[in-house]
């Protein structure tokens, strides 16, 4: 059994496995602004990129914040996903590299 280190930024507290995750979601997804697309976060409109603002909060969690995201939940308190996958992105890039997540 491995440890599970905790990640930490100003705002959230992210573990190693939710951070080997993401990665592993953002490469399956084509990169980043693929994988916010999925995840409604920003949307593509006449080839421009626009971050979305979602007024149902508690919706967008029980949609994207499931599985090994579940736990943040608690601390997903913005109408702006794109800053909150955004604080994972940089926590991802500034901790580790993906290939030391495994």
């Amino acid at each position: 059994m491995t440890k599970n280190k905790i990640i930490k930024n100003k705002q959230y507290k992210f573990s190693r496995s939710q951070l080997s995750f993401f990665a592993k979601e953002m490469n399956e997804a084509g990169g980043f602004d693929d994988l916010m697309l999925k995840k409604k976060a920003i949307e593509q409109i006449d080839g421009r990129m626009f971050i979305i603002t979602h007024q149902d909060i508690k919706k967008y969690k029980n949609t994207f914040l499931t599985g090994i995201y579940k736990s943040l939940r608690p601390v997903f308190n913005t109408k702006v996903p794109y800053s909150f996958w955004s604080q994972i992105y940089i926590a991802l890039k500034r901790n580790m590299s993906p290939s030391k997540l495994q």
